[in-house]
């Protein structure tokens, strides 16, 4: 019997929640030192197929990031536009399919509308929050429309210190 893949999501919020301006840029995010990557390699070390919606990945398209993303099964969700190698329909359906699929686990990336709604219907099993220190007062939420914060419901497993005043932390379910 086939072990159910784990939906992880693995991402960066400012200290009050964000996850982009709210014109999707991301500028206020450090870029990571030559000699550290924030334990992003180890993470990957974990994974083999990333789900996003539609417009995180038309940001990451537009910004070189299309290339990043092909070595994984990548998975396009999209509510809207009818795309080559876009998926449309019910994409929490779908997740859950891709979760009974053989394979490492899943990384959602995001963005924050596709996040709550993942965590709306229960589906996440861990979130990688890495804080940056800094506050945006406004932007897309981490979680979309479910707002900036992390439910009551879940529990930081662990914390840890990374350069430039960044904090990760590890969440899982209560």
């Amino acid at each position: 019997m086939l072990q159910q893949r784990d939906l992880i999501l693995s991402i960066a919020a400012s200290s009050d929640g964000f996850i982009a301006t709210l014109d999707g840029g991301l500028d206020w995010l450090p870029l990571p030192r030559a000699e550290e990557d924030y334990g992003h390699a180890e993470f990957l070390e974990r994974i083999d197929c990333v789900v996003m919606g539609r417009n995180t990945w038309e940001f990451i398209s537009d910004h070189d990031g299309g290339e990043y993303f092909s070595q994984f099964d990548c998975h396009v969700l999209s509510r809207e536009d009818i795309v080559e190698g876009f998926w449309m329909g019910d994409g929490i359906g779908y997740i859950h399919e891709l979760k009974e699929q053989e394979g490492l686990d899943i990384w959602l990336v995001g963005g924050g509308i596709l996040n709550g709604e993942c965590m709306a219907a229960g589906i996440i099993d861990e979130i990688i929050l890495t804080e940056v220190p800094i506050t945006l007062d406004e932007g897309l939420p981490l979680f979309g429309e479910y707002g900036t914060t992390m439910p009551e419901s879940w529990s930081c497993i662990s914390e840890r210190e990374l350069p430039d005043g960044l904090i990760q932390k590890i969440f899982t379910p209560s």
